[in-house]
């Protein structure tokens, strides 16, 4: 099952708010105490750097665009990393066809998040477990030492039953680097060429199924502008739209929500099925609209020590 499927039999089974909701309910529980992070005001993030790295153009608009925009907001500026060329994800595309419009569309999604710089690493749409996965994490090293990153959004290492081995191969090499990054010895030669050390420490991570929830973001503000960016994958959200019209058809069904030009059907199905399970996210936390992580901060273990026993350097 692909991504596309998974949201086709959510939306055949009943929607995406009543597939998503138990989701969770059963990982906030799973995670404890949930931080529930709301907008700030003014730039209380300027200076700071976060980088979005997905495999695919439309992941992190699905899964997270609204914290983007909320951080993107509060001063931080952002870039964007695929991992993939997406040369499979199109309704009635070739091959050719595909790779060039998604690149297209991800670049409009860096736009629509307000992103500054874009790297496309290009590699086979669903074939990244091939990949040396050394290869990737030195790539991703090199990119967060260059782009000085301090916040990074992608899916979650540990995420359980994720199909996709895109996703998942991403996501350890991900994990890996944040840390790898701020080594001394870890691939000297990026410091030859200017480079310093500078670990990623602090993650906010994603999945499509359970993972141990312990922040919850307030979207209320920039639900809106989410679902302009998920928008901007227009090849991908065609391609969910036209298979889900085709599973429709063989069921002697259809949606009218979906009838009509490309440009109402996408937006139909965006509001269907996104931001309707953005809200049921939401419902449970008393938000109109909310996206569900597992964040990891940076160690606060010898803060305490540090505020007692810290004298002035010499």
């Amino acid at each position: 099952m692909n991504r596309r499927d998974f949201f086709l039999d959510t939306l055949l089974a009943g929607g995406a708010a009543a597939s998503v909701t138990p989701v969770a309910a059963q990982t906030a529980t799973q995670a404890g105490e949930v931080v529930i992070e709301r907008a700030a005001a003014g730039k209380p993030h300027a200076g700071k750097v976060l980088a979005v790295v997905h495999p695919h153009a439309d992941d992190a608009t699905i899964f997270a665009a609204g914290a983007i925009l909320k951080l993107i907001d509060e001063g931080y500026v952002g870039h964007l990393i695929r991992t993939s060329n997406d040369e499979v994800d199109s309704y009635n595309l070739s091959l050719g066809e595909t790779v060039a419009a998604n690149e297209r569309d991800n670049r409009a999604v860096a736009r629509a998040l307000g992103l500054q710089k874009v790297f496309d690493l290009n590699y086979r749409n669903h074939q990244i477990d091939d990949v040396s996965r050394l290869e990737l994490r030195a790539r991703l090293i090199f990119l967060f030492r260059l782009l000085k990153v301090d916040t990074v959004f992608s899916y979650d290492p540990w995420g359980h039953y994720e199909e996709n081995p895109d996703h998942y191969v991403t996501a350890q090499a991900v994990e890996a680097a944040c840390w790898m990054a701020g080594g001394r010895l870890d691939y000297p030669e990026h410091f030859a060429a200017g480079l310093d050390r500078h670990a990623v420490r602090e993650k906010y991570y994603f999945a499509r199924g359970p993972q141990l929830v312990n922040r919850v973001v307030d979207t209320s503000t920039t639900i809106d502008r989410k679902a302009a960016a998920i928008r901007t994958n227009r090849t991908m959200i065609h391609h969910m739209v036209g298979n889900l019209r085709d599973e429709l058809a063989a069921r002697k069904l259809r949606l009218p929500a979906l009838e009509g030009g490309d440009d109402a059907a996408i937006a139909s199905f965006v509001d269907m099925s996104f931001r309707e399970r953005d809200a049921g996210v939401g419902r449970r936390f008393g938000l109109a609209f909310a996206e569900a992580y597992h964040h990891i901060g940076p160690s606060t273990a010898l803060d305490g020590y540090i505020a007692r026993n810290a004298v002035p350097a010499r």
